[in-house]
């Protein structure tokens, strides 16, 4: 009987331990440095808030002007610098490239691009030059008020960065900085976020649309990120078979360690 108990109680030791390995695994080959900075320049989601429309902005050609007056259409948002060496630049890239091959005409149904530097040294000048080149590397016409560049003090940029959830960290004389989206509606309300830098044309599509309704959607990208790939050729997301397989064993395990574990509690009380 002494054998017995001791076994149990040495299976139930057993099984915790391995629950806990379980659970630390994802995490075991993160430095713990690496993930606090990993959440610190990460987008905090502010869905169906609204951002303040006081705060002040100053457009390519110098002049200030207040948010609620830039953002009177649906809106997409990001948050870059101009001498960005990193993701800013693939972003926009991303951006000129979808809105080249969409079906968008901001003719028909307004809309706006608005990039606004999070770098208070950056200037207006810098500004219309990255409109002209963008622009044009959109391959299509557009009116120029399409796609905005702008700039702002640190103050200005602190409140909209605080207001959309936009976390960064300055590296030396660079940032560090997550890369994504923020769709916002005429009257403001954030209506959805695109992480990453590279996006469907269908998703910028309905963000856009989306936005003109005022239509608040949840984040799928990282839900689509664990179970799809993005195949840059195709433009598309492939399922990822091994990815989801390992994510479906892992599950497999855990319930099968967590049923072992109460099998062996139970065993324990009858036999006491």
């Amino acid at each position: 009987m002494m054998e017995r108990r001791f076994f149990s109680k040495r299976n139930g030791r057993s099984v915790a331990f391995a629950l806990a390995l379980l659970a630390a695994a994802p995490f075991a080959s993160v430095p713990a440095r690496a993930q606090l900075n990993e959440e610190a320049v990460e987008y905090q989601e502010h869905l169906g808030e609204y951002i303040p429309g006081d705060i002040m902005l100053r457009d390519e050609q110098g002049q200030t002007v207040a948010l609620a007056d830039v953002i009177d259409k649906p809106t997409i948002l990001m948050m870059v610098y101009f001498e960005c060496p990193g993701i800013c630049t693939p972003l926009l890239n991303e951006v000129a490239d979808i809105l080249g091959k969409s079906h968008l005409d901001p003719t028909k149904q307004p809309f706006q691009l608005l990039a606004v530097s999070f770098e208070p040294n950056d200037t207006s000048e810098m500004a219309r030059m990255k409109r002209a080149n963008y622009l044009k590397l959109v391959g299509r016409p557009l009116p120029e008020e399409t796609w905005r560049f702008m700039t702002a003090e640190q103050a200005s940029i602190d409140r909209l960065a605080g207001a959309v959830g936009f976390r960064y960290m300055r590296a030396g004389s660079e940032y560090t900085h997550a890369g994504g989206l923020v769709i916002v509606a005429p009257d403001r309300k954030i209506t959805r976020y695109l992480l990453g830098t590279e996006f469907l044309p269908f998703d910028f599509q309905m963000g856009v649309y989306e936005a003109s309704r005022g239509t608040v959607m949840p984040t799928t990208a990282r839900l689509m990120k664990m179970c799809f790939s993005y195949d840059p050729e195709g433009r598309t997301y492939v399922f990822n078979i091994v990815r989801v397989t390992a994510f479906v064993m892992l599950s497999s395990l855990a319930v099968f360690v967590t049923f072992l574990y109460f099998t062996t509690r139970r065993k324990r009380r009858r036999e006491g």
